[in-house]
Formats: structure tokens, C-alpha cells, sequence
């Protein structure tokens, strides 16, 4: 009997769809590795630069912890948080690093004042044109400062400072005209007709109109011009794709996190519809990892303290695990979400208060957290699994019989566990 050609091409498909599949979990399964053995690096780094560090090192570092599940109740990153606090950062970096910290982290202490303080601060650096550059009142900008500007913005806003429309309108309006004619952008203002984009600015662009766009809501969706100066970066994007996962890229792990930030805020899972940024951007890192743990970078201008022993430098160290955990949300929590909790933190003693807001997080990034559902389904730790078995029916609208109580090396929750990951990749 000869099959059938339908037959055939369902039979390469499913063969195809598994492959896909045990891709991602050893991806995954590799970024896990990497995490841990990072570790150690990333809390001497912030060790560091809470003893010695400057402003925007320290808070880079922070966050980073932060988004690494370090809890804040540890001793050194309490330590850190009080560093941060009692800071006096001036330039635009430092600002809007510190706001990104005290957005993700309800415990810094007097965080209420210092957004207040820092939001008021950060919409002093910017130009006539509504850009930003490292100082206040500056006659001119820079993307880089105006990317950083806008992700501080975003998170003042978020934690209740009051940003007016007309700032977003103009910010978007003076990024938008400096695009070239192929969707890219530089670092300064274009003159004339020439094309200058490179990808870690033209990341940048994209995400300062796409973070203008969510901030002036229906009046930012319903604009047309907007949204297609957002498209044609990622048009850009398609044409310069191998730039993707390309460690000698110019400032390759800014680079790399900066479209982390791009492609989440416009729900872009794969680049020119068949490059998966997240699995090219983590196959760099992970090969590129040293032995200690942490990076280097011989295309960053800016590496920050360095650590010995393969731990490497603050600020590509930084950018790795901000990179590889994919914590950025696309909607900022702000201040309406006071207990937070990450998977990391659950263990054997937490409460069902801690559990419950763990999901929630969880819930709210919606199926981007699926990655971390199925880590934590996995878990053998039972606070994690029950925390993602609500995630998990939240999400799918199905627990596909996992009982976060029962044996994880059971037969009935290996299956369950494929299942949410067959779900995850059919819904991405």
C-alpha cells in the first residue's frame, strides 16, 4: 500500500512539529544551566557595585537581580536596594535605570519619593526636539539616551508620575522623521536623505515609537503613520536578520536586549517570519558564556567593572541574564502590583498569599510565560507547581490533568508537562 500524499505531508509535519519541540526544551533546558552557572557571577558583580559601583552600574546590576529571581529580602541585595535609594543619579542612564528598579521592585526603600523625583528629573533631559541626551536641557539628543529615556518614562508613569500626552506625541513624532529610507535608524539625527540605521539603533527606534504608541492608547493605536514607521523597522529587520545572534555585532548584548524589548512590545516572535530572535540571541550567549559564569564583550564600549575568574564584566554580564530570563514586560506593573513574587522565589515554607501572587504575575504576561509555567511544573518544589498549575489553567484554559500535588516523575505529569508545551508552541 502507498500512502497517500496528504498522508505524507501530515506525517513530515508532525515529525517537524516534535523536532520543534524537543528543540525548545533543549533550549531551555541549556538557558536553565546557563542561569545557574551565572549565578555566582551576577552576585559578585552586584556585590561590587553596591560597594563601589556607579549609579546606572548599580541599578543595570539590580535589575538584573531582580529579574534573576534574586529574592530582596537577601541580605546583599537588601543591601544593594538601600545603596540605590540613597543615590544621586544625573544623567539619563541613571535615571531611567533606577526607574526600571523601582518598577520591578515594590522594596526599594522611599519608592514613592524617588519616582516622584526621578520622573520630574528625567523629563529634564530632554532636548527642544522632546529627545533626550545625558544631561539636562540638552541642545541635542541621541537615540541610545532617548531609548533609555523613554523605558524610564514608561515606568514613572507606570508608578503614577504624570507624563503628558503631548510629551509622547512629540517624542514619537521626533524619532518617527529620523527613520532612512529603509526603515533603520542611527544614533543622531539624520541628515538629508542618508541612510544610516544599524541594529542596535534601529531596535532602539522601534521601541521608543512602540513605547510612544502604548502610552497615547487609542489615539497611538488608531494612528496609522505610527504604526507604519514600527513596521518598516522591522522591514529593516528582515534584511539585515544575520545581525541576529552575531556576537561581533556593534554593541552586540545592548543590541541583543534592546530587541528582547522591541520585539516584546510588538509581540514579535520571529524576525522576517522565520528567524526566532530569543533562540539566536540565547545561542550566542551560551556559547559565549566563560567559565565563571559571567560574559565579556569585545563590541560593548561600555563593559563596567570586571570580576576574575571567567566572571567577566558588569555591564555584559548584566544584559546576558537580562536577556536570557525575557522578564520584560510589555505592559509595565507599576504600583498597583505591591507583592510580587517569581517562581525563584517560591520554596517549601512560602504562604498561599505567596503562591497566589505568583501566579498572578505569571497570569499577567500572559502566554510569554509559558516557559516559565512548564519550569515550574517540572519543579520539586510543590509551592512552584501549584503556583504554575494556576498560571497554567489561567492561561491555556486547561490544566491538562496536571495535580501539582502529585509525583512529578509520574507518567500522568510527564504528559501533562508535554502538553503545555505542545500548547506554547501552538500558541505562540
Amino acid at each position: 500500500m502507498v500512502a497517500s500524499p496528504r498522508l505524507l505531508r501530515f506525517v513530515v509535519a508532525v515529525v517537524g512539529f516534535a523536532a520543534a519541540v524537543e528543540a525548545q526544551k533543549d533550549l531551555h533546558q541549556r538557558v536553565d544551566a546557563a542561569l545557574k552557572k551565572a549565578r555566582p557571577a551576577l552576585l559578585a558583580h552586584l556585590a561590587a557595585a553596591t560597594n563601589e559601583g556607579a549609579p546606572g552600574e548599580l541599578a543595570l546590576i539590580t535589575l538584573a537581580a531582580v529579574h534573576d529571581g534574586v529574592p530582596c529580602e537577601d541580605k546583599l541585595m537588601a543591601k544593594a536596594l538601600q545603596k540605590l535609594a540613597k543615590a544621586r543619579p544625573a544623567q539619563t542612564y541613571d535615571l531611567a535605570l533606577r526607574l526600571l528598579v523601582l518598577e520591578a521592585c515594590p522594596q526599594v526603600p522611599d519608592r514613592e519619593r524617588l519616582s516622584k523625583e526621578d520622573g520630574r528629573d528625567l523629563l529634564a533631559h530632554r532636548s527642544k526636539q522632546g529627545a533626550f541626551q545625558y544631561g539636562r536641557s540638552p541642545s541635542s539628543w541621541d537615540l541610545s539616551n532617548t531609548q533609555y529615556g523613554a523605558l524610564g518614562l514608561r515606568a514613572a508613569a507606570a508608578l503614577g508620575v504624570d507624563v503628558d500626552r503631548g510629551v509622547w506625541a512629540r517624542l514619537a513624532a521626533e524619532i518617527g522623521d529620523q527613520q532612512d529610507s529603509y526603515g533603520g535608524f542611527g544614533y543622531v539625527e539624520r541628515h538629508a536623505d542618508g541612510d544610516h540605521g544599524y541594529a542596535s539603533m534601529t531596535a532602539a527606534g522601534i521601541a521608543v515609537l512602540a513605547i510612544c504608541q502604548q502610552a497615547l492608547g487609542e489615539s497611538g493605536k488608531n494612528d496609522g503613520k505610527l504604526s507604519q514607521r514600527i513596521a518598516r523597522g522591522w522591514t529593516w529587520f528582515d534584511a539585515h536578520s544575520k545581525a541576529i545572534g552575531d556576537k561581533h555585532e556593534r554593541w552586540s548584548f545592548y543590541f541583543h536586549y534592546g530587541l528582547e524589548r522591541a520585539a516584546i512590545l510588538c509581540d514579535v516572535e520571529k524576525v522576517a517570519g522565520r528567524v526566532d530572535w530569543y533562540a539566536e540571541g540565547a545561542g550566542m550567549l551560551l556559547e559565549e558564556q566563560l567559565t565563571g559564569g559571567g560574559w565579556q564583550s569585545t563590541t560593548d564600549g561600555m563593559p563596567g567593572g570586571h570580576q576574575g575568574n571567567g566572571r567577566g564584566d558588569l555591564v555584559p554580564t548584566s544584559f546576558a541574564v537580562l536577556f536570557l530570563r525575557r522578564k520584560f514586560q510589555k505592559t509595565p506593573s507599576g504600583p498597583f502590583t505591591p507583592h510580587i513574587v517569581n517562581l525563584a522565589n517560591l520554596g517549601p515554607a512560602s504562604k498561599d498569599a505567596d503562591v497566589d501572587a505568583c501566579a498572578q504575575q505569571l497570569t499577567a504576561r500572559g502566554k510569554a510565560a509559558m516557559a516559565d509555567v512548564v519550569k515550574g511544573m517540572r519543579s520539586d518544589v510543590v509551592t512552584q507547581r501549584r503556583a504554575a498549575a494556576k498560571a497554567l489553567a489561567a492561561i491555556a484554559g486547561d490544566t491538562f490533568g496536571f495535580d501539582p500535588l502529585a509525583d512529578r516523575e509520574a507518567e500522568v505529569a510527564r504528559e501533562a508537562v508535554k502538553k503545555a508545551e505542545l500548547w506554547a508552541l501552538q500558541n505562540r
